[in-house]
């Protein structure tokens, strides 16, 4: 069954944005002889919130779109200023790990934990619980289930994902929650990102040049409008937010604002509309 969009859109795209700050440099240079001196990596996540989100903030606001912004639970606790312009200018805040480690535990009970004192810091800053989630580790099939269930979530997006708009599936039975697919092609990070120590991206040494990444953006949307899909990104403010990249993602905001076949809107809306077409 396909959907029907609003405005007679072919497809639904959620500009989602990775807000990770420093966490993802300081969880790898934690076990790294002098780590905690080498100031080059914090500071290429500490860009996100200090100079890359209000940049991004801006394009949003010129295109007139609303956005995911996935930020880790202690990225809210140190960023109060900035989460409150987000939801002033009505975007969307959702679960990304409490500080972007890959463990949340190994027991259901563990992992609940983890979510829930997650979930304790967005009420505390942004008034509501997450519905939406890119979890940053692996979770038990137990605690999917409690989180697309009972546990409230709204959405499931994570990387890799299936590129099928459907009800997201634990152990082949469905859960209340929506996958929405988020392909690699729309991951600035795995493109853009490279630093000899801590190594990132380990095994993937290349940097693509700003004219093949932005061509891959495009057809990776233009395929999404022909086979009827739905898609959100995987953007990273200290990636996109920079120099030419931001004028890169200028170019991709104003090419998803113009397109009569898409419809631009933050995952939560995207998850509810689907719902509200599939539930009658």
């Amino acid at each position: 069954m396909s959907i029907s969009w609003p405005g007679h859109a072919k497809i639904a795209v959620s500009l989602a944005f990775d807000l990770d700050s420093n966490t993802i440099w300081r969880n790898k240079i934690r076990d790294l002889p002098n780590g905690a001196n080498y100031l080059k990596g914090p500071s290429v996540g500490e860009f996100g919130p200090r100079v890359a989100a209000d940049r991004i903030l801006d394009i949003l606001d010129e295109f007139q779109l609303k956005a995911t912004w996935f930020v880790p639970a202690t990225v809210v606790e140190e960023n109060p200023i900035l989460i409150r312009r987000f939801l002033d200018a009505g975007h969307e805040l959702s679960h990304h790990g409490f500080d972007h480690t890959s463990d949340y535990g190994a027991t259901f009970e563990a992992q609940k934990a983890y979510i829930e004192r997650s979930q304790a810091v967005f009420e505390k800053h942004t008034g509501v619980r997450a519905v939406g989630c890119r979890n940053t580790g692996p979770l038990l099939p137990e605690t999917e289930r409690w989180m697309y269930t009972e546990g409230g979530f709204l959405y499931h997006t994570p990387g890799c994902s299936s590129d099928l708009l459907e009800y997201y599936e634990v152990d082949g039975v469905r859960t209340n929650a929506v996958n929405i697919p988020c392909p690699d092609e729309l991951d600035d990070y795995i493109m853009s990102v490279f630093n000899s120590y801590p190594q990132v991206l380990v095994g993937l040494p290349a940097v693509a040049c700003y004219d093949g990444i932005y061509k891959k953006f495009i057809r990776e949307t233009e395929g999404a409008v022909r086979y009827g899909q739905s898609i959100s990104t995987s953007f990273h403010p200290q990636v996109c937010g920079r120099g030419g990249r931001a004028l890169l993602l200028r170019d991709y905001c104003q090419y998803l604002a113009e397109h009569p076949d898409i419809w631009c809107a933050p995952c939560a809306d995207v998850a509810r509309y689907y719902k509200s077409v599939k539930e009658g």
